[in-house]
């Protein structure tokens, strides 16, 4: 009853407002027809649109409230949910971010073993300790910074020696928005499958490496390493194809003399 009253009242309101303004939506004019209207502005002395009129507007807003106000949920709940993800996203970038630069100084100085794990191995900040590569890779994945410390774990591991544990660590560095974390990535599963003896695969991921690099400076080195991996597979032809790229391409490049050598051995010129 008071969901009807309150629509009533709401119907007489937008009834007088819309003998004013000719612009009223589409979805009130479905609402109610213009006689009602009529109605309203020549009775004031207390008439009022019929009880079975009412009735059928009520029905009416009533079954037409119901599908309009879930799509509204539903676009409404997505928006927040959006924004959430991207201030969460945001918060966690800058959280990883914080870590990684404390730990940063162990990897470039060679202590890989330290830096992947972090903790008592390394001195605290304040009262926190550290996290190791390992820890930010993990808990911080789907982040740009939690993909920079995923490519830095990947090549931890694989200095220790460690490279068949680097691979999940290459997979979640793919996920960077940066071209040359995501090349990083690239060459760090083809080490995973050179080290597995997998050298056909492996230089085919040097390739893609390659192409996905382009202007990034490390063409030279992805083409150079396929090479190898075609050497190594016996694939002479695509191991010299991949020689002569270097040298004509990058020619003033440090891969350019080691692929040059690289012809030698397989007793092929440049041309």
């Amino acid at each position: 009853m008071a969901f009807r009253a309150h629509l009533v009242s709401r119907i007489r309101s937008i009834q007088m407002w819309c003998h004013y303004d000719n612009t009223c939506t589409r979805a009130t004019e479905e609402c109610m027809s213009t006689e009602p209207l009529e109605t309203v502005q020549s009775t004031r002395s207390g008439a009022s649109a019929s009880e079975p009129q009412i009735d059928a507007i009520v029905e009416r807003v009533r079954s037409q409230a119901k599908p309009v106000i879930a799509g509204v949920v539903v676009i409404v709940l997505a928006i927040v949910g959006y924004w959430w993800y991207s201030a969460n996203q945001a918060e966690r970038n800058a959280e990883a971010s914080t870590q990684l630069s404390r730990v940063r100084g162990a990897f470039e100085m060679g202590e890989f073993g330290k830096a992947l794990v972090g903790g008592d191995s390394l001195p605290t900040y304040g009262a926190d300790k550290v996290m190791g590569l390992i820890d930010i890779s993990e808990q911080y994945e789907g982040t740009d910074a939690g993909a920079i410390a995923a490519l830095m774990a990947g090549n931890a591991l694989a200095n220790l020696g460690r490279v068949g544990e680097a691979t999940v660590h290459f997979e979640r560095a793919q996920s960077s928005g940066a071209e040359v974390v995501k090349v990083g990535a690239i060459k760090g599963l083809a080490l995973v499958q050179e080290d597995g003896g997998n050298f056909t695969e492996a230089a085919g991921l040097y390739e893609k490496a390659a192409v996905q690099g382009a202007k990034t400076g490390l063409e030279d080195d992805c083409y150079y390493k396929a090479g190898l991996c075609y050497e190594k597979a016996k694939s002479n032809d695509k191991a010299a194809e991949m020689y002569r790229l270097v040298v004509k391409k990058f020619e003033m490049s440090e891969s350019a003399g080691p692929a040059r050598m690289g012809l030698a051995r397989l007793g092929m010129g440049i041309d």
